[in-house]
Parts: structure tokens; sequence; C-alpha cells
């Protein structure tokens, strides 16, 4: 009877035993666990602020054009003036790279802010039309003569995209080309972001596009030293 009880005693103290290291073992992988989780959510890159902008551009823009070289803006809720400067200032913002993918690019504002860019050491590259880069307008000589990296479309279509990312973090499209007419005249829109799920895919088509445009970079100094007056309008 005694022998009986002295084993009923040890075999309550070791299940005891086990269901208490049971415990601490899942105890200590649920702390394990959430701590993984955490450092998990804190490497996520989660954008400093929130942009979604939309800008859209009309043929009252043309009413603005007069105080673009004052800087001054009107009380004009869509006041183009305002939307280009807050597009010059995206570029400016640029501190490690700035890549424009654009089918016509006059404006002088957005010329200067990109060579700017250059110039402080961004890692600026361009992708224009080959046909659209001749035309005696584009002044693509101000890319070339500061050395700023530039890739043509000579495939005998169409490189008619209009976007621009700033450091891998915003991108900047829509339908209008960075002209004074695009911007001060026409029916057009912007869509400025940083949402990662929108940016990257326009990050992997410029690089693409970069890679298949790599040839037609060598035609760059023979199409600005004789360039070809496009007929055509966009």
């Amino acid at each position: 009877m005694i022998r009986n009880n002295v084993l009923l005693i040890m075999e309550v103290a070791l299940a005891t035993e086990f269901i208490w290291y049971v415990y601490r073992w899942f105890r200590s992988f649920g702390k394990k666990t959430s701590n993984a989780r955490r450092a998990e959510k804190a490497n996520v890159r989660k954008p400093k602020e929130n942009i979604s902008k939309v800008m859209f551009f009309s043929n009252e823009a043309s009413l603005c054009r007069a105080h673009i070289i004052s800087e001054e803006t009107c009380l004009r809720d869509s006041c183009p003036v305002r939307y280009l400067r807050e597009v010059e200032s995206y570029i400016n913002r640029a501190k490690r790279n700035l890549d424009v993918c654009m089918y016509t690019l006059t404006c002088q504002l957005l010329l200067n802010a990109i060579v700017n860019a250059h110039k402080r050491g961004v890692l600026v590259r361009i992708i224009m039309d080959h046909r659209m880069a001749c035309n005696q307008e584009m002044q693509t000589g101000l890319f070339y003569n500061n050395g700023v990296p530039i890739r043509l479309d000579d495939l005998g279509v169409l490189m008619h995209h209009k976007f621009a990312i700033v450091d891998n973090d915003i991108v900047i499209t829509g339908s209008v080309n960075w002209t004074m007419s695009g911007f001060f005249g026409n029916f057009e829109h912007l869509l400025v972001t940083n949402h990662c799920v929108l940016v990257q895919p326009f990050v992997n088509e410029f690089d693409k596009l970069w890679k298949i445009f790599s040839e037609s970079s060598e035609k760059l100094q023979h199409s600005v030293q004789h360039p070809l007056i496009d007929e055509s309008s966009q």
C-alpha cells in the first residue's frame, strides 16, 4: 500500500514537472514569435508622408500664364503656376536619383531643375522619344552639354510615356507633356504619389526601357548637332 502511494506521488510529480516544462516552452516560443513579428513590422519601409496628389489642367490655365515669371499664384484652386512649382519642388527634393521618361520636354523651368539635380550629385537618367528629341525646340543639347545621361527610342515606334521617378519613392505621371502648352492650354492631368505599390511598377518599367535603349545613346551627339524638325504635334 505504502509502495503504491509512493509510486503515485512520483508519477504526479513527474507529470507536474512535464506540464511545467511544456508551459515554459510554449511561453518562450510565443515571446520569440511576438518579437519576430514586431521586428518584421519595424523593417517594413513606410513613407514618411502620404503623397496622393491629382492635378488637372484646362484651357483656362492660359489665364495664369502671364504671372509665371513673377512666381505668383492666383486664388484659383487649380492654378497651373502652383502645380508647375509643385512639380519643380518634387524634382528639387531628389537626393539619390531622378529618372525622367518623357515624350516631349521643353518647359525651361523643369529642364533647369533636372540639370541642377545632376549638378548637385543626383544620379539623373533621361529617356526620350528619338524624333521628338531631335526637334529644335527640345533643347536636348542642354542635357548632353551638362553630362546628363540620356537614351533615345529609335525603334520606329513612339516612346509616349510621361512620367518621372524621384529617389524611387515618388512617381509623377499623367497625360501632360512637360511643355508650356501642356501646362497652360490643354486639358491634361498629373498624378503624384509615393505609394510603393504604384511607384515600383514605374521603377521596373524605366529600368527595362533603359536597357532596351542602351545602344541609342551613341546616336545622341549626332542627333543633337543635326536636329530634325518634327511637323507633328502631340
